[in-house]
């Protein structure tokens, strides 16, 4: 790989190395492929001669090779916890105004930082408690991680985010310095609990770090533990921390104001440390050296300060206090040479701070991408989001044609897609990428493996909620058809119903139909009484619940109702002539009725579709059993009666004088 790039993944799959057989892959969620074992097709050669055919794949197994698919517990709460801050973000972005909105995306950036942080001390207390070694290391490198995330994060928000009025920097960031290196405060709470504080060995290194922070009033609360506390190379020192000037924004004072002050102050520490008032304790003559801010100083205080970034902090402090956010920069090669022949621990992450003091948040974000692991995705997508609407990234296009945001979004979304339960979290995030978003999202769903039905439940409620019919009526479909390959009819027929395809309804309202001639019944009868408005969308359906309405009328005792709805079934030809027996025969009990329940009109209907069936020269009328046909001659007879008792009803015949 490239300097600077992660180098490419290897998956190593186990399979045994054959001639002409290779292997090919089809994409699935997200980050995932399907591996599986091709033959490699004959190539020709020179002479035009086939090389012998290619071997056979004998082992059919497709491999699931994900990369970057690892989540922890906490960074499941990671995503969750963030996801409502993002999508909340988003709805603020486009109903308020820029003043307000600055505001919300300040804290926003807080929010976001603060759930890391709730996250890396989880992490930290399941490490304490994890009994495995393997385990605890995991679980340090995560921590590692997150830290590092926060650290960037931080330095990102005050440098892009949440701007310093007048572009006055050090006290955010002392701030973010007291925030990521708190190896001071816990040193400082060891000496101060010790039986003897001064003569604990890491007394001065615990006060020579407080002041390196600007916590002065700390420092002088441990300087008042020393045994010599009351003499006057110390009470000076006290004053001068004492009467150090803190620039604070809710102070009513200007910076031209503060520094004056500044500059008085250093001017005393200056005179006194010449005056030789600390001679006598040579840690107290280092401790004013830094207030003076002599350079060399500093240089002796590398170790104390960890890292360039902390260095530089530190002397700006007690060198340039109202030093410009612009002028940073400037500061950053004389602390990194102080470092130069030390082995940095993470070179990676001193370019990527380095490059948001130098203002390229693009270089940022493209370091943190390499440098950082899966979680980047999480980490420069959600950055970025921020950035973007503090008009802070640059709005132009990339060359695939979406910005530098959306880009980093669908990476995020295609992580989360591939997850079984973050999916729909993903989803939320494809919403608010305007350009490919939804193109992802169709492509996604299709690949959805649809488990289980309150799943799929899910996925066909955010494809109505986002018009994406398409993709509904295919999830209905392959629903529908896995219920149907379990003859689960009732559930089937509800899937299909919702795609609305009407030649997959017609089979199973067909399957309905035989299932009740084979048993006398209808098994769904709740679903067939409930059909409604759906009943329209096929003939079959709809002669299917005409049908179970007949029988409804038959046994609450509508006995005319129910006559007058059988015939018009049997006019209308809506059942296939399969069913035309079964309906025949539900006619025979109407006709052995005391009343006369079927006009003339309507037994000439039904002897008419009789003679129908009888005449159909297909298998209909050909396989009717013994029994099925002496029905039919009792019907036959029995149609004969009732038309001979209802033209007499009638009045139709009448006797000639």
């Amino acid at each position: 790989a490239a300097t600077g790039e992660r180098e490419a993944e290897e998956f190593i799959l186990p399979v045994p190395r054959l001639n002409k057989v290779g292997i090919n892959c089809v994409w699935g969620m997200g980050k995932q492929v399907f591996v599986y074992e091709t033959p490699i097709p004959p190539r020709i050669i020179a002479e035009k001669r086939q090389i012998a055919s290619a071997a056979k794949v004998t082992d059919q197994s497709i491999f699931d090779v994900q990369w970057n698919a690892e989540m922890h517990d906490i960074s499941r709460k990671l995503v969750n916890e963030t996801h409502n801050i993002f999508v909340m973000l988003q709805g603020q972005v486009k109903s308020l105004s820029d003043t307000m909105l600055y505001t919300q995306l300040r804290k926003a950036s807080k929010q976001y930082r603060a759930v890391l942080k709730a996250c890396s001390l989880e992490l930290v207390q399941i490490a304490d408690s994890c009994a495995d070694d393997d385990h605890k290391l995991k679980y340090e490198e995560h921590i590692q991680e997150f830290e590092i995330v926060q650290l960037i994060w931080s330095l990102c928000e005050i440098i892009f985010i949440d701007i310093a009025p007048g572009g006055l920097i050090l006290t955010p960031m002392l701030d973010w310095l007291r925030w990521h290196f708190q190896e001071g405060k816990h040193m400082t709470l060891e000496v101060s609990q010790s039986e003897l504080p001064s003569l604990h060995p890491n007394y001065w290194q615990a006060i020579y770090k407080l002041i390196l922070q600007g916590s002065t009033e700390n420092a002088r609360k441990l300087l008042s533990l020393h045994i010599h506390s009351s003499s006057d190379p110390f009470t000076s020192v006290d004053e001068l921390l004492r009467k150090m000037p803190h620039w604070t924004y809710q102070h009513a004072q200007s910076a031209a104001e503060y520094e004056m002050k500044w500059r008085h102050w250093r001017e005393e520490c200056i005179r006194r440390y010449e005056a030789g008032e600390f001679a006598a304790y040579s840690q107290l003559e280092t401790v004013v050296q830094i207030l003076c801010g002599d350079e060399a100083v500093f240089k002796e205080m590398k170790d104390q300060c960890e890292t360039w970034y902390h260095l530089m902090v530190s002397k700006l402090l007690y060198q340039n206090p109202t030093v410009r956010l612009t002028d940073l920069s400037f500061e950053i090669k004389p602390c990194q040479a102080i470092y130069s022949l030390t082995n940095q621990q993470f070179p990676e992450l001193d370019s990527i701070l380095q490059a948001a003091l130098e203002f390229d948040i693009h270089q940022v974000i493209k370091e943190s991408c390499s440098f950082l692991s899966n979680r980047s995705w999480w980490f420069v997508s959600h950055l970025a989001d921020v950035l973007h609407h503090c008009g802070q990234l640059d709005p132009q296009k990339l060359p695939f044609g979406s910005n530098l945001r959306e880009y980093l979004l669908l990476e995020y979304a295609t992580g989360l897609m591939s997850h079984k339960s973050l999916w729909q979290v993903g989803v939320d995030y494809l919403d608010f990428c305007p350009v490919f978003g939804r193109d992802y999202l169709e492509s996604y769903i299709e690949h959805i493996p649809l488990n289980s039905e309150s799943k799929a439940h899910k996925i066909l409620h955010l494809c109505l909620e986002r018009d994406l019919h398409t993709q509904a009526q295919s999830v209905c479909k392959v629903m529908g058809m896995k219920c149907l390959r379990q003859e689960r009819l009732g559930s089937a027929l509800t899937w299909f119903l919702k795609s609305k395809d009407a030649i997959v309804i017609k089979q199973v309202t067909d399957r309905f139909l035989t299932e009740y001639c084979e048993q006398g019944k209808f098994s769904h009868l709740d679903l067939i009484d409930h059909l409604g408005p759906s009943m329209l969308i096929t003939n079959s359906l709809t002669f299917l619940g005409k049908y179970q309405e007949f029988h409804s009328l038959y046994n609450s005792g509508n006995i005319h109702g129910a006559t007058s709805l059988l015939l018009s079934l049997i006019s209308s030809r809506l059942a296939p002539k399969t069913f035309w027996m079964t309906m025949l025969m539900d006619v025979l009990p109407l006709l052995s009725l005391p009343q006369v329940v079927l006009d003339a009109q309507k037994t000439y209907e039904v002897m008419h579709c009789l003679e129908e069936l009888q005449r159909d020269g297909t298998t209909n009328y050909k396989n009717l059993t013994e029994t099925e046909l002496d029905k039919l001659k009792l019907l036959r007879v029995a149609l004969t009666k009732n038309l001979s008792r209802a033209i007499i009803q009638e009045g139709s015949i009448r006797s000639v004088a």
